[in-house]
């Protein structure tokens, strides 16, 4: 694990950063909820440091340390993506997120440590299955793309693939035994939970776009959306499937293609 700062800007990026629009906005939504979640994220493993002492958790600590400057670095150059975003006029995500931030305040207030640890464990196992589909089955969605943008993905992403065990040792130390029943948990809670987010946010932009398309558009966009999750929905479930059985552990995960070279040059 490496923490890099890519230095994006976004000024004159187009909400529309690739051919097709609605997987562009189905992405854009994604980026909206990165603030929220990703803080939320570091806030608990911080936690979970500071109850993991002694030698045994030395190297977990220091990964911990590792992530943390990590999603830092993603939720701020998201941020600077989503403020060009609603410099053009779609401000009808801010309510969506400023719930999101609330339940994530709640989880943190009210819920245990290990019920948050599955939480992000959760979320967790859900970014190593869109590095895959970004780095090795969307080379037509990306054809043309703003570099910037598909770099702002493509970097985070292979980044999560990095710290891909990070959350699940830290859940399996906090819960001490057996974390399959508990790590389950976390993972359904995190995927009803970002997916109502990710659709309610997704359907705001769309909406902001369809405002003025004529008939013919709207329904040519419509088909749009409908095909690309319907394609993502058939890649996706079958690696959805892995993480729910209990001999799953990220660090047994393949490396997406190209993810490595990628990086290289920020190092």
């Amino acid at each position: 694990m490496k923490p890099r700062k890519p230095g994006l800007e976004f000024q004159d990026a187009h909400p529309h950063w690739c051919q097709n629009a609605e997987f562009a906005q189905i992405t854009n939504a994604g980026s909206f909820s990165l603030p929220y979640v990703e803080t939320y994220l570091n806030r608990v493993m911080l936690r979970a440091k500071d109850q993991l002492m002694g030698e045994r958790y030395a190297k977990l600590r220091n990964d911990i340390d590792l992530f943390v400057k990590q999603e830092s670095n993603h939720y701020r150059q998201h941020r600077l993506f989503n403020q060009k975003l609603e410099q053009e006029g779609y401000n009808g995500v801010a309510p969506i997120g400023a719930k999101l931030g609330a339940d994530y305040d709640a989880f943190l207030k009210t819920k245990s440590l290990l019920f948050n640890t599955a939480y992000c464990e959760g979320f967790e196992s859900l970014g190593i299955i869109q590095a895959e589909f970004f780095f090795e089955q969307a080379d037509d969605l990306l054809a043309g793309a703003d570099p910037r943008v598909v770099a702002l993905w493509k970097w985070h992403l292979a980044e999560e693939y990095e710290h891909r065990s990070v959350c699940f040792d830290v859940h399996r130390a906090v819960h001490g035994g057996f974390s399959y029943f508990s790590r389950l948990g976390g993972f359904f809670r995190a995927f009803r939970h970002l997916g109502k987010f990710g659709n309610d946010a997704s359907d705001a932009l769309l909406a902001f776009d369809r405002a003025q398309m004529t008939p013919e558009q709207l329904r040519s966009s419509l088909r749009s959306e409908k095909s690309y999750r319907r394609r993502f929905g058939r890649f996706a479930l079958p690696r959805l499937l892995k993480v729910l059985s209990p001999f799953y552990n990220p660090v047994r995960k393949r490396e997406p293609r190209g993810a490595a070279s990628f990086l290289l040059q920020y190092e």
